[in-house]
């Protein structure tokens, strides 16, 4: 009797190392993921040079205004930015958020290098507000490169090791400049690097988006608006994005954390706080290479927990770390917990939101990314004015494993609920018109399809 093509493992379950090198052959894949590793390079480097900037003209307190004075704006201009990855082709609107930031990085360098302190910072709001404009895009366009769900995965997890890998480049190549050159310096290196990305991006083989009839300033608030109405439809994408956005909070208290350690409690001057960093971002990447084992797992609810358990654990280490070997490696564990945390966030939210809304439910995430940061940046001074150092860390890693804790149950219940697509998709692939339909499409119309076993002479 022959089997039916819907029993046994599809090809796409062969390996989880030969699905990632599948995934990496795409050259439009490619194109992306190195875009994106220098576009975060550029937003880590830039973020760790106007922070130490901040911090040298008047200590902790004056970094996190700054901190806060840039991520406001960011906070409400995102939404709005990410109808552009939904309104039209996603590539185009991928070049033009790099082209952008390029011009507003270039901007910053002048203005950190020869302008008053005032000026230098309205230019810092203003690049901080840009790069708001690739994550939500960048996010959306990963099912548009991948054949597969399990290239999906593997497009997701590539994505984190190069976020891991550009937070670990950008703030090692801020303290290697910022010495000689000053931040001014450094940040003229980072819009280099956001210029090369904009190259990159042109003219990638993508599907067309639809397209409003005009976008005036009253229809793009209207059609990010539709982000929210999707959330209020999906409340399991609500939950995600709130518990997706803690980790913001997390970073945005170790931006600051990150100078009081190198100058305050380890005496090791500026330039160790990029190289704290870095060591952050060193363990994002090894994160990243641990979340390729998501490939093929169909529940993701366990490694989002697991993930945020463990930054907040290290976080709390942290109040007893004496060098600065020891607190590189206590912020590289915590590192990889968060980057884990968050290649496994970014799948849920894939699998739990409709393609047409997909650029606009990840921009208002990336306004809590920014409101994260933002509250993380005031959080962590007060923390530090009250408790002092070592206490304020500990308090802060107790906080994050209560989140973890706390959101476990409900995490599972969402991951439960969102579409997987299964063996039917692998089936839907081989009918050659079915061929022509996007990705998003062929997986809405797997989750309708009923299997219908036949005997040998039916077929």
């Amino acid at each position: 009797m022959m089997e039916s093509p819907l029993q046994g493992r599809p090809a796409f379950h062969a390996g989880r190392a030969a699905t990632l090198c599948a995934a990496l052959r795409n050259p439009s894949a490619r194109r992306v993921l190195v875009a994106f590793f220098l576009f975060n390079t550029q937003e880590y480097g830039i973020w760790v040079a106007v922070v130490i900037y901040a911090y040298a003209q008047g200590g902790a307190t004056t970094a996190g205004i700054v901190l806060i004075a840039q991520l406001v704006p960011a906070m409400f201009f995102a939404p709005l930015a990410s109808v552009l990855g939904d309104r039209m082709r996603r590539g185009r609107a991928l070049m033009l958020g790099y082209a952008t930031q390029a011009i507003a990085a270039a901007a910053l360098a002048v203005a950190l290098a020869w302008a008053p302190p005032l000026f230098a910072c309205l230019a810092a709001i203003i690049s901080t507000s840009l790069i708001t404009l690739t994550r939500p895009v960048h996010n959306a366009i990963l099912p548009e490169l991948a054949d597969t769900p399990d290239e999906l995965t593997a497009a997701n997890a590539a994505s984190g090791a190069m976020e891991a890998v550009g937070n670990l480049a950008g703030p090692l190549v801020v303290s290697v400049v910022i010495g000689p050159g000053g931040a001014g310096m450094a940040v003229g290196v980072m819009a280099a690097l956001t210029a090369l990305a904009a190259l990159l991006a042109v003219r990638l083989p993508l599907h067309d988006r639809p397209q409003a009839e005009s976008l005036t300033h009253t229809r793009i608030v209207t059609d990010a608006m539709e982000g929210a109405r999707e959330l209020r439809q999906e409340r399991g994408a609500t939950l995600l994005l709130l518990i997706g956005g803690s980790q913001f909070l997390l970073i945005g208290m170790l931006d600051v954390f990150y100078v009081m350690l190198a100058i305050d409690v380890l005496h090791a001057g500026e330039s160790a706080a990029g190289v704290l960093a870095s060591g952050f971002g060193a363990g994002g990447l090894l994160g990243a290479g641990v979340a390729v084992a998501l490939v093929a797992r169909p529940r993701l609810a366990p490694p989002m927990a697991g993930g945020l358990a463990a930054c907040g654990v290290m976080l709390a280490a942290l109040s007893g770390a004496t060098s600065v070997t020891v607190t590189f490696v206590l912020l590289a564990i915590c590192g990889a917990g968060r980057s884990f945390f968050d290649v496994a966030a970014r799948m849920l939210l894939q699998r739990s939101v409709r393609d047409e809304v997909l650029a606009r439910v990840f921009g208002l995430q990336e306004a809590l990314v920014m409101a994260g940061l933002a509250v993380g940046a005031i959080v962590a001074p007060v923390l530090v004015a009250t408790l002092d150092e070592g206490p304020a860390m500990l308090a802060s890693g107790i906080l994050f494993v209560g989140i973890a804790v706390v959101a476990a149950r409900s995490l599972r219940a969402v991951d439960e609920r969102a579409f997987v697509p299964g063996p039917e998709l692998n089936v839907l692939r081989q009918v050659p018109f079915l061929r022509l339909l996007p990705r998003h499409a062929l997986e809405r119309l797997s989750w309708h399809a009923v299997p219908s076993p036949l005997r040998p002479a039916q077929w």
